[in-house]
């Protein structure tokens, strides 16, 4: 799965979202194209302790 897939599935999902998770809808698009942006293209299978900035 490449996060360019999850971010067309998840705008084709929002089209028939409920007024009222929008906002949600909205942040889980953000969350995955900051991922892409950064270069992470497997978030599940990436260890987030060892990226730049974690404590």
């Amino acid at each position: 799965m490449t996060n360019e897939k999850v971010i067309a599935a998840l705008e084709q999902v929002k089209t028939y979202c409920s007024p009222s998770y929008l906002d949600e809808m909205n942040y889980a698009i953000a969350v995955i194209k900051k991922l892409k942006k950064e270069g992470i293209e497997k978030p599940l299978e990436t260890d987030f302790t060892v990226l730049r900035g974690s404590k």
